[in-house]
């Protein structure tokens, strides 16, 4: 059975190169996998379920569509075809539905695309292979300086079967020094370092200490008690989306994804490269986490009879950093310092779906965008220590609540 979460990478890799937009705003991340605006400028629905759906599932996604008026069309996707049984229910449910909603298999989507691309009998391989083809054709296309409009004449479908044929027949390497990198990089980011190959490592900076670096650490408020109540399919369709978004938004807003522990996720912004914006990018990042996972936790809770009070918090430092290769093949990125200890610290004691910064990042975006300052309205606040383990002295902090996060 070929896991959700590989579709649902091939998926976004594809559209990515299609450059079919992907709307993103919190709401359409937390009731589906995408909102897409296809070719014509249609925008399209699509969630990936595992294929143990049932009727329930039916009425939960006709649930949701009443929120949307401007859908074109849905589409239910699942690891293999519908069996007819249930495909008869569905139809059934969806009869009435005021723009045509389809239920495919994975293989039957990607034919319906339209692309030339061969499947085999392998799904999950030629899902990877589309996967890594879609990335590769992406890396191509940031590393080179276009002229004028030259990018909208190129026919992506083909050049993308082209990559696919290349990949699936060993004529493009999988996984070099760089492509490992796709996990925790957004592609521009690699694009400017595949520019200066022999200098990957001297721009990494591997066991250097690397100053101005933007820490950001998120939890999930009581995730343990959600676990112990939750159905187990349930469980996992939600961390599959809050996973896959969380690493999405990451990437949208130039940050370097360090790793998941559990329900956390510790991102990394102004590196490699420091950019003006950055303090500004890391700050909408956590605006937009925050907004998208209330919104993906709220639909989670209908499936819920005990009330868990739970939420994000966000802690935001900025200060030294040492960046260190674990990899063995390709390059992987950890970091160590003491303010990821900060920041830990700043988002244990911070506000249910709020944002803790530090005085220091406080102040460093003051300086760079003072009009979001404004707009976030951040309220001062003193940590005692005994409240921050590591630390011995009182940590000077400036609370963002709820009412005052929206997306900029």
């Amino acid at each position: 059975m070929i896991e959700t979460y590989i579709i649902e990478n091939a998926l976004s890799a594809m559209f990515s190169f299609l450059r079919k937009k992907v709307i993103t705003n919190p709401s359409d991340r937390a009731k589906f996998d995408f909102i897409v605006k296809d070719d014509d400028g249609k925008k399209i629905g699509i969630e990936v379920k595992r294929q143990n759906v049932t009727p329930q599932t039916f009425v939960k996604i006709k649930s949701a569509l009443t929120e949307y008026e401007d859908l074109e069309a849905f589409y239910l996707i699942t690891p293999e075809e519908p069996p007819a049984g249930l495909l008869g229910k569905f139809i059934h449910i969806f009869k009435d539905e005021k723009f045509p909603v389809y239920w495919l298999g994975i293989n039957q989507f990607i034919e319906q695309q339209e692309l030339g691309i061969e499947l085999t009998q392998d799904f999950r391989t030629a899902l990877i292979d589309l996967q890594v083809a879609a990335i590769t054709s992406n890396f191509e296309d940031y590393s080179k300086d276009h002229v004028g409009s030259d990018i909208a004449t190129i026919d992506l479908k083909a050049h993308l079967k082209k990559t696919f044929d290349n990949v699936r027949e060993g004529k493009s390497v999988k996984s070099n020094f760089l492509f490992g990198l796709r996990r925790q990089f957004p592609y521009n980011t690699i694009s400017k370092l595949e520019k200066e190959p022999t200098k990957v490592a001297d721009t990494l900076g591997f066991g250097q200490k690397y100053d101005q670096a933007i820490i950001v650490l998120t939890d999930i408020k009581s995730f343990s008690s959600l676990v112990s109540v939750s159905d187990p399919d349930e469980l996992n369709d939600l961390m599959n989306k809050f996973y896959i978004n969380a690493r999405n938004l990451v990437f949208e807003y130039d940050g370097i994804l360090d790793k998941f522990i559990g329900d956390a996720v510790l991102a990394i912004f102004n590196y490699p490269f420091r950019k003006q914006n950055s303090y500004a990018n890391a700050t909408k990042f956590c605006s937009e986490l925050i907004l998208m996972t209330e919104n993906i936790l709220n639909d989670f809770q209908r499936s819920l009879d005990q009330k868990i009070e739970t939420g994000t918090r966000v802690g935001i430092a900025t200060g030294s950093i040492y960046a260190l290769n674990i990899g063995i093949d390709e390059y992987e990125i950890t970091f160590i310092g003491d303010k990821i200890n900060l920041a830990a610290r700043l988002e244990k004691n911070c506000e249910v779906n709020g944002m803790l910064m530090s005085n220091k990042f406080y102040y460093k975006l003051v300086d760079n965008d003072p009009d979001l300052i404004e707009s976030i309205a951040p309220k001062a606040k003193e940590i005692d220590p005994k409240n921050a383990k590591g630390q011995s002295q009182p940590i000077k902090a400036w609370q963002v609540q709820r009412a005052d996060i929206e997306i900029t």
